[in-house]
């Protein structure tokens, strides 16, 4: 595989690929921010890729650089996020949070990452302040990576996402489920999402 991965190939693969991914609608709210809308066409599957083919590093709250791969072994919970989101993203968080709580390893066997579109104000100060104001802890891993990084990864997990004149982004609400091989085996729209399908499943991957 090519270290550098074309983006309009990626795009073509994210509207043309049948995939066996299941994705769940639970009309996804919009963060007060954004200024557009941004819609998802439920029938199209997601490429059927690990995302492990994203070679890019990215940085954690932490200011340690990692690359994607380094999540294997584990089943991972992925939301896309940035932390000046007023209103969607805080929900997305405590949805992830709510689903850690609810596996029976307390989310232990499982990896929990949010990633920021916001590639300019996000870095890892930031990142580190909103998991503060979030009372994550430093189990979770939140990144920051470059512009080609995050959008062949929104295009990997299926995610939309718009930047205003403001700065800001409207965007899909999703939480995505990936298997220890990273590749995507489920996800949740929503913002009021009953996540229990998402539970299931985390455990279903785990053993």
């Amino acid at each position: 595989m090519k270290k550098y991965i074309s983006l309009s190939l990626i795009t073509a693969l994210l509207f043309s690929c049948n995939g066996n991914v299941a994705v769940v609608n639970n009309n996804a709210g919009t963060d007060n921010a954004a200024k557009k809308s941004v819609t998802k066409n439920n029938n199209t599957a997601a490429a059927a890729e690990s995302i492990f083919i994203v070679t890019d590093t990215f940085q954690t709250q932490n200011k340690k650089e990692m690359i994607l791969s380094s999540l294997a072994g584990k089943p991972s919970v992925v939301g896309m996020i940035f932390t000046n989101c007023s209103y969607a993203c805080p929900k997305i968080t405590a949805q992830m949070k709510n689903i850690a709580g609810k596996l029976k390893a307390d989310g232990k066997d499982a990896n929990f990452v949010l990633v920021s579109f916001d590639t300019k104000r996000d870095n890892a100060a930031q990142l580190k302040m909103f998991a503060g104001m979030m009372n994550i802890d430093d189990s979770w891993i939140l990144l920051h990576g470059s512009e080609q990084a995050v959008r062949t990864l929104s295009v990997l997990l299926n995610v939309q996402f718009e930047k205003d004149a403001e700065g800001n982004f409207s965007h899909s609400n999703i939480i995505s489920v990936l298997d220890k091989n990273g590749v995507l085996a489920f996800q949740k729209e929503g913002l009021d999402a009953d996540q229990k399908e998402t539970v299931d499943k985390i455990e279903e991957l785990i053993k």
